[in-house]
């Protein structure tokens, strides 16, 4: 049977916790790094709708941009930059690196075949062109009959 550890053993135990894992991060500070989420704004524009996505020190190699499914998705990975020093340990790091994800539903109509992404100044901004909403429309469709054909 152990002992019982009273209120201020536990406290301690957490305390020695709480230390070892501020240690293990200060060792390695992107593991268990989860990514980042970068900013985005989307921007509804009477031709078209603009998405403007955040992404300091990437460049066009480093992202993917996709549409399926009435989504826009763009992911990539923001490594460390080659100047950093490596070896030596952190004490405040606020600069995200490792992986992220972004998604956005598109619910306006628009024309994912012409639209355009372009990255300046560390600002992804994907275009897409508007085309007209047919959702609300009525279109007459002529039935036409079927003619016999002879074998």
């Amino acid at each position: 049977m152990s002992p019982r550890i009273g209120p201020y053993g536990q406290l301690e135990i957490l305390k020695a916790e709480v230390n070892r894992l501020i240690n293990l991060l200060l060792e390695n500070p992107t593991e268990g790094d989860r990514g980042w989420q970068p900013p985005v704004d989307v921007i509804d524009g009477p031709h078209d709708l603009q998405i403007q996505i955040e992404l300091p020190g990437l460049t066009a190699s480093d992202i993917k941009v996709a549409f399926t499914d009435q989504r826009l998705t763009v992911s990539g990975v923001k490594r460390r930059l080659a100047t950093e020093p490596r070896g030596e340990r952190f004490h405040l790091m606020e600069r995200f690196i490792g992986s992220f994800q972004v998604s956005v539903e598109i619910v306006q109509p628009v024309d994912p075949a012409r639209a355009r992404a372009t990255l300046e100044r560390g600002i992804l901004t994907v275009i897409f062109p508007r085309v007209d909403d047919r959702r609300h429309h009525t279109f007459n469709i002529p039935v036409d009959e079927e003619t016999a054909h002879n074998a």
